[in-house]
């Protein structure tokens, strides 16, 4: 049955999945509306399922058409990078490595580290793709970037993980601020004080939840964000004090913000993983080797 299906079939069925509409994916493919639902209706015949239902004039995907995209998207995604590859040979350079990675390190960590290794390795090449950790594991599983970053994921039958670490939380402070002080920055010196935090989701946002909830006075949280970069933003700004991890406090140091140790128990955790099965080429090798160097960077700061 597999052998049967046309690839314009899937063309088009991955078109209406990612545009939404029949026409739009009409838009994309350059044919008509009645030849793209013609090749919908082809596939679910020789599929046996259904994938869309008809409301109104407009496509709803089904829950079959959901699960079979996942599917779709990871023979695309192999076609991609071959014609990608077959561009860059052409061209004569190849980008050896597509990256995806949670913000705090596509930021802040990875940039040095890919900086360095250009340094020593001058056939070095990256395509980079920053992301929240979810979308992490999913490009990664669908192999559409070769290695990934981002905090531990329990998705162990869908990559492997070859890397893991933590490096410490930081306090971090508007220029200027009296805490900048000190040598350590304890929960005590927290208490009363203004403090833009992390949404309750993220694994730092519970994490201080859990420290502040022992606190007969915690701080006065104003503001939440999901990003590290956006509580930097607005702690240099004046609205608060704040608890980044320390890839992400060393850039708010150099822009002139307050950096200190901080007395928290826990600690910025972070998985690097790959594809369920694959083999890490050489350039990915030297990623992980030269990101584990950089990391040692930031264990006492």
């Amino acid at each position: 049955m597999v052998s049967s299906i046309s690839q314009r079939s899937l063309e088009a069925f991955r078109c209406v999945m990612r545009a939404g509409t029949v026409s739009a994916a009409a838009d994309e493919m350059a044919i008509s509306q009645p030849a793209v639902s013609r090749l919908i209706r082809d596939l679910e015949e020789r599929l046996q399922l259904p994938l869309f239902s008809r409301r109104g004039g407009r496509v709803v995907a089904t829950r079959e058409a959901h699960e079979l995209w996942t599917e779709v998207e990871r023979s695309f995604v192999g076609l991609g990078q071959i014609e990608r590859a077959a561009t860059q040979i052409r061209q004569g350079y190849r980008a050896t490595l597509t990256i995806a990675a949670a913000p705090a390190i596509a930021q802040s960590a990875l940039p040095g580290v890919i900086a360095m290794l250009s340094q020593e390795r001058a056939e070095f090449r990256a395509e980079f793709l920053s992301m929240t950790t979810l979308p992490v594991v999913r490009q990664v599983a669908l192999r559409q970037c070769q290695i990934g970053f981002g905090i531990p994921t329990r998705h162990k039958h869908e990559v492997d993980v070859v890397g893991s670490g933590s490096v410490p939380f930081r306090f971090i402070g508007p220029p200027g601020h009296p805490l900048g002080e000190r040598d350590i920055v304890r929960e005590e010196d927290l208490s009363g004080v203004d403090f833009v935090g992390f949404v309750d989701s993220t694994m730092s946002g519970r994490a201080f939840d859990r420290v502040f909830a022992k606190m007969r006075r915690p701080p006065v949280q104003k503001m939440k964000s999901y990003l590290s970069h956006i509580v930097s933003a607005l702690v240099m700004r004046g609205l608060g004090v704040g608890i980044v991890d320390a890839f992400t406090a060393r850039d708010h140091l150099r822009m002139g913000g307050v950096m200190r140790p901080v007395e928290i128990p826990d600690r910025f955790e972070y998985s690097i993983i790959k594809p369920h099965g694959d083999k890490l080429s050489p350039e990915a090798l030297a990623l992980v080797d030269g990101f584990e160097r950089y990391v040692r960077g930031y264990q006492d700061d």
